[in-house]
């Protein structure tokens, strides 16, 4: 329902005025005076102001001047009414920041056309801003799905000058252009609203040296920022490419430090570093006025702002933070401090432009001066502004995502064509379909890596579960390196889908091997490195819940490694990421290798796992699980009740080894895997294995 304030210091009038307005189904509030309707507009804040002019105290011209100084109350309509009939009037109730102007006396017919005209004229204005937002985000969306699908995007996300721009003025300036490396690695593993949270942040904190040093023009161009500094008339102080250069440090300062709020707020979820790179070009900048009507905004376009983009996009390669040309060096001044400098061929340019590396600035006489010009006049808008690009980005880079994903599991990879990417990995063939997810043979592209991509469709309760698994199995894994634990390369996703990409075992899993039948030498050589990835995992914090031969990977070298931590929990709080909790009394795990108290539903410790261990041991060993039975709950209660079975005797010289990993109670079991690995070292039949097990 639109909301209207109604400002008349005439009872009669103002009374009639606000019963005809809730006849009409309008929200309706009134004052008395002028004073009374700014504190009624700043509490209410309503959709339409209709205000008298002449007023005792503040009258009609003062409040809407006050009104319109109110960033919160931006877009309310206000409609002047006035038995004033001159055109200076009207003038000035206009220049204040007046929509439309009303001469009493007036009918109800009349009122009403204005109030709707005024409605006609916000819903155009919302209109345009929506078409425009999603204009951005569909071009923001394919610029990111040609990342994904490992094409160069042609522009950075679309600086080009759009037909229609109009040139207002063209300056000297230094442009600074900033991004976030590997921008769509990380907005893969946060969902939507915290990709938008995570770059409200990022930019809020560095925004503020580049207003701080005089940067104007602010632009968000998805994960990425763009400032120009120019000569500000009457105003002694550093030349623009010298403040271009200390904001350009002082982000880099901002960044350093926003580090720490991600570890904090992200620090279990496996994010890669979060970097920046910044490109600083000088030269001649056209301020272009885009748009239609009334919504024309001001954008800086042109040669220079081009090159300060690829001069950004080329500090990846070189490994520097921030890289300037030699035109904003040769405009800084004395005191830059530089380290490497080399010349860079910049698409789209004629030749090469010489750079440098900027490690810092030295003061000097000319910034003494207390700060350049801090814009605070539009703090609001670039609040605004940022808060509108950080969630149509998150909106873009997911969507792209998604429709990546699309293709990939629409593929059919039957006859010729072009091969199909996501990200850095080409895929070559489907290994297998299991309904909710898809698993994909592919090869790193930068150095032919085989590796497995899964493919998860996560709509419904149980399957949510599973996408939650498929963070959670990242977020774990990303901390450990160890030759006995499945490397997991990369991981994404979207609303509903999901991706992860793995090394790829080409020998199977340990089934294969188990149903082939395994020796004495290769069962204990397994066994130790078992213990070993349990070690690893125990000693991050990490307890497995579902060691079983299908989750043992096998390498060419015969080398395994424990995979598929799905189901895995970890025992540190930090790491619950309230994705996958489990109740009190849940079972989780396979049957045939549950731990008793997992069987019962108590508390899981790392001794859990060793139980597990122990089934799989006895089952390596004589080709049968240690338990059978007709029903789950017979199944369960053996874990619970019967005693460890025997070994052959063959094998008697493990049986205590056995014994001490399938005890009941946890207690009785060895202390910790590290414990296990020492005792089996100890043995006589292990002194005949050659080398070390890890």
């Amino acid at each position: 329902m639109t909301k209207i304030l109604v400002v008349e210091d005439e009872a009669a009038i103002r009374n009639n005025i606000a019963r005809l307005l809730r006849l009409e189904g309008y929200d309706t509030a009134t004052a008395a005076d002028g004073r009374e309707g700014l504190a009624q507009a700043r509490l209410l804040r309503p959709d339409i102001l209709i205000t008298d002019i002449g007023m005792p105290g503040l009258d009609g011209f003062a409040l809407v001047e006050s009104v319109r100084a109110e960033p919160e109350l931006a877009t309310t309509a206000i409609l002047m009414l006035t038995a004033l009939d001159d055109r200076a009037s009207m003038r000035r109730g206009m220049s204040a920041g007046a929509d439309d102007y009303l001469g009493k006396p007036f009918t109800r017919s009349e009122l009403l056309e204005a109030l709707d005209g005024l409605q006609k004229k916000r819903g155009r204005i919302e209109e345009s801003i929506a078409t425009a937002v999603r204009r951005r985000e569909e071009l923001l969306r394919r610029a990111f799905t040609q990342i994904l699908g490992g094409v160069k995007a042609d522009e950075p996300f679309g600086l080009q000058p759009p037909p229609g721009a109009v040139p207002d003025q063209v300056l000297q300036a230094t442009v600074l252009f900033s991004d976030i490396r590997n921008f769509t690695s990380l907005a893969e593993r946060l969902d939507s609203t915290e990709v938008a949270e995570l770059l409200t942040e990022y930019f809020e904190r560095t925004c503020a040296p580049v207003l701080a040093n005089g940067g104007r023009y602010l632009k968000f161009i998805g994960d990425g920022l763009m400032a120009v500094f120019t000569a500000v008339p009457g105003q002694e102080g550093p030349p623009a490419a010298r403040r271009a250069v200390s904001a350009s440090l002082a982000v880099a300062l901002a960044t350093h430090e926003f580090r720490d709020w991600v570890l904090e707020r992200f620090g279990a979820r496996g994010l890669p570093p979060f970097a920046i790179g910044v490109g600083l070009h000088a030269g001649e900048v056209t301020i272009a006025r885009l748009g239609s009507g009334e919504q024309k905004e001001l954008t800086p376009i042109g040669d220079t702002v081009n090159t300060a983009a690829r001069l950004e996009d080329a500090s990846k390669e070189l490994g520097w933070t921030v890289v300037a040309s030699s035109a904003v060096l040769q405009a800084a001044g004395s005191g830059v401090q530089t380290g490497a400098m080399t010349s860079l061929e910049v698409r789209g340019r004629h030749g090469f432009v010489d750079v440098a590396e900027i490690v810092g600035l030295q003061p000097g006489p000319e910034d003494s001066h207390p700060g350049a010009a801090v814009l605070v006049e539009r703090a609001a808008d670039i609040q605004e502004a940022l808060r509108i690009n950080s969630e149509m980005t998150a909106r873009a880079v997911k969507g792209a995502l998604r429709s990546s994903l699309t293709a990939v599991k629409a593929h059919s990879f039957e006859g010729e064509g072009a091969p199909i990417r996501l990200k850095d990995y080409r895929l070559t063939r489907k290994l297998a379909d299991g309904g909710m997810s898809q698993v994909y043979l592919a090869e790193r592209e930068e150095d032919g890596l085989p590796a497995v991509l899964k493919v998860l469709a996560a709509n419904g309760t149980a399957t949510s579960e599973n996408l939650a698994r498929f963070i959670q199995e990242y977020a774990l894994l990303s901390r450990i390196a160890d030759p006995h634990v499945t490397c997991i390369y990369d991981q994404g996703f979207s609303d509903d889908l999901a991706y992860i990409a793995m090394e790829y075992f080409e020998r199977g899993d340990l089934r294969r091997e188990l149903r082939a039948g395994m020796d004495r030498e290769r069962v204990l050589q397994v066994t130790l490195q078992l213990a070993r990835a349990l070690e690893v995992i125990h000693g991050h914090g990490i307890i497995h819940r579902d060691l079983k031969p299908e989750n043992v990977m096998v390498r060419a070298d015969g080398s395994v490694a424990l995979a598929d931590f799905g189901v895995a929990k970890s025992m540190l709080q930090q790491d619950q990421l309230a994705l996958t909790q489990t109740r009190h009394g849940d079972v989780v795990g396979t049957p045939f290798y549950l731990s008793p108290e997992q069987a019962a539903g108590r508390a899981i410790t790392p001794a859990s796992d060793l139980y597990s261990l122990g089934v799989m041991l006895y089952e390596m060993l004589t080709g049968s699980r240690p338990y059978q039975a007709e029903t789950l709950d017979l199944l369960l209660a053996r874990h619970l009740t019967a005693p460890v079975p025997s070994l052959p005797l063959e094998f008697e010289g493990l049986q205590p080894v056995l014994d001490r990993l399938m005890a009941k109670q946890p207690a009785d079991r060895y202390a910790s895997a590290g414990a296990l690995i020492a005792d089996l070292r100890e043995r006589p039949l292990l002194r005949t294995l050659a080398g070390p097990a890890a």
